[in-house]
């Protein structure tokens, strides 16, 4: 057996010793010493001003909705309501639009959009609210299912507007 083996081997040793005892290939690096090369900059970093003013700005034009209806608007499928509303209830969407049927114009004041409404022919037990707090850049959403009452808001948020505290006052006490 080791004599099969020993014409590969030599082959085998033969080989590695050339590679390796061959020559390294030569390597060279010119440096242009006029040439000044400035770090890459990044453009894309956000200062405080920029995302507080993007903030404010998308929600400007939601004051326009003042008195109007939220069904005519459509207003949950503009920006950034849209997203924001969708990640905020997930699949409790449906539920709340269901509660959303019947409802008074939008009221916006003091920069706090207020929404309300009910299904038809369940008011006061299957109602919805929405506020928005454009300063502060938080949506709260509250619904009932035969009384029980359902809060969501974002950043977990409980410092709820007034408007939307009258609503649950008022829900609780039916």
């Amino acid at each position: 057996m080791t004599v099969k083996m020993t014409p590969i081997a030599c082959v085998l040793v033969t080989f590695y010793t050339l590679a390796c005892n061959s020559p390294a290939p030569e390597v060279s690096a010119v440096v242009s010493a006029n040439k000044q090369h400035k770090p890459p900059t990044d453009t894309m970093i956000a200062t405080g001003d920029t995302i507080q003013i993007d903030r404010i700005a998308s929600w400007n034009a939601f004051v326009e909705y003042d008195g109007k209806y939220a069904s005519d608007i459509n207003i949950f499928e503009v920006a950034p309501l849209k997203t924001r509303f969708e990640n905020l209830l997930g699949k409790a969407r449906k539920t709340f639009m269901e509660r959303l049927k019947v409802t008074p114009p939008i009221e916006v004041e003091n920069k706090i959009l207020f929404n309300e409404g009910y299904m038809p022919g369940k008011s006061g037990y299957d109602d919805a609210a929405i506020a928005i707090d454009m300063d502060r850049d938080i949506i709260y959403v509250g619904f009932t299912i035969n009384k029980k009452l359902l809060l969501f808001s974002e950043k977990g948020d409980t410092d709820y507007p007034e408007k939307f505290l009258q609503w649950l006052t008022r829900i609780e006490g039916l």
